[in-house]
């Protein structure tokens, strides 16, 4: 009764229209590298927290039981003893860095870059989603429309059947005409077969960066989509500094090089002296220990215990004079780090860049492109349209008709895929710049 119940739940979900957000949001949330860079940034938070506690004083307590045979000092006396004794000590002790070269304060400072840096690497992570995302929903829809141009071509191909059959009955059109236009008709039908195939393996491909498994009741909603030619009225230098300031590689790769600095200054403070201090709290008990010179009695656990508290402070100085080369080696290997994180970042801003001006450049050769692909669909159709009529009213043949008709299927499909190749590149340009994907 239950399984009948939930059912139509089941069904609905997946019978589910996905919007651009709707896909978007759900791989950001099921995308493994996302989750890994969120994880990787969680252990850069533990560190920065562990270094922070490296400020206070650290305290730790011991305990010991000895059992003693023979001859033996009692701790508590420092006496020979014969007798078989149990011994305890108990003690608390703690030390604090005052001076270490300014190690511990630089290397918290280390951490919060590397911190913030991951924060910045979360966000590379969630925009390389984004792209995917965007290339996978703009192919569904790319194909979807590619599939109904098809259908509508062979439905109208089917019209031209019932025409030309007609017309071979009648006497007016030669049989070949009926023959070539059943060819073209198989032809059509092969076509719609292969853009259904195209689009089931663009929504398969679209669900696979969803992380969701693959149905065949996946679909997208279809958005109002504006393919109007973008006016650039920017320069590719503004395009770039724009991007520079909002592109999340950016800042990572500058903090991290500012992280890699610090890092220099944490092994450079190891050529200084250190200075700590230390305390220390213990007591013992001897089983063995008596109290009283005449008539000596025994020593209760407790009150030996309080009894023989003893408290010490230190003040210790450490001078580093020679540690087999370990810290100059520290040192230059700091220093070569800094230089490879001078050459990520410059690398990054080279590779950001590039992108923008080749993205600068594919989008003004797409919007030509479109604009020419649309004034040829414009002129073809007209040509179509004239031939379509004058194969009806049997002034044409079917040959000359479906050089026609092929011509403008190939201009319907390239007119379409310049639109969405145009779409596609306004919006890695505008991603580039900080704006948000949207489809409304």
């Amino acid at each position: 009764m239950f399984f009948w119940i939930i059912m139509p739940f089941f069904a609905g979900a997946q019978n589910r229209v996905w919007t651009f957000q709707q896909c978007l949001d759900t791989a950001l949330a099921h995308n493994i590298t996302v989750n890994q860079t969120r994880m990787t940034n969680e252990l850069n938070k533990v560190t920065l927290e562990q270094s922070k506690a490296a400020r206070i004083p650290g305290f730790s307590a011991n305990a010991s039981e000895a059992l003693n045979f023979g001859k033996n000092i009692d701790p508590t006396t420092n006496t020979f003893v014969t007798e078989a004794y149990h011994s305890t000590n108990l003690g608390v002790s703690g030390t604090f860095n005052l001076f270490n070269g300014l190690q511990t304060a630089n290397t918290i400072r280390q951490n919060r870059l590397n911190v913030e840096a991951g924060q910045y690497d979360i966000e590379k992570a969630r925009n390389d989603v984004t792209l995917n995302i965007t290339t996978g929903y703009l192919q569904v829809l790319f194909y979807r429309e590619i599939l109904a141009t098809a259908i509508s071509q062979e439905e109208a191909t089917k019209a031209q059947v019932d025409r030309t059959t007609k017309l071979v009955s009648a006497g007016k059109s030669p049989e070949s005409d009926l023959l070539q236009i059943r060819s073209q008709l198989a032809t059509d039908n092969l076509s719609v077969v292969t853009a259904h195939n195209q689009l089931d393996l663009a929504r398969v491909t679209l669900m696979q960066l969803m992380e969701i498994p693959v149905t065949d009741q996946f679909d997208v909603a279809v958005p109002p989509v504006n393919e109007q030619i973008p006016m650039l009225s920017q320069t590719i230098e503004d395009i770039y500094q724009k991007s520079l300031a909002v592109q999340p590689q950016i800042s990572s790769f500058s903090l991290k090089l500012s992280a890699s600095q610090m890092a220099l200054k944490v092994s450079e403070g190891a050529h200084w002296p250190r200075l700590s201090m230390g305390a220390n709290l213990n007591t013992n008990y001897a089983s063995s220990r008596t109290k009283g010179n005449v008539n000596p009695e025994g020593y209760p656990f407790f009150e030996q215990i309080w009894d023989n508290i003893g408290q010490s402070f230190s003040l210790g100085l450490s001078i580093p004079i020679y540690s087999n080369r370990q810290i100059r080696s520290n040192i230059e290997r700091a220093k070569i780090n800094v230089i490879n994180a001078q050459l990520n970042e410059q690398n990054t801003k080279n590779v950001l860049r590039k992108s923008v001006e080749q993205t600068y450049a594919d989008l003004k050769a797409a919007a030509k492109k479109y604009e020419a692909t649309l004034l040829q669909l414009e002129a073809v159709d007209a040509v179509y349209k004239n031939a379509e009529t004058k194969f009806t009213v049997g002034v044409m043949n079917a040959t000359d008709f479906l050089i026609q008709k092929n011509s403008f299927t190939q201009s319907q499909s390239s007119m379409i895929q310049a639109k969405y190749d145009l779409i596609f590149k306004g919006k890695i340009l505008d991603f580039y710049q900080g704006k948000q994907i949207r489809f409304e």
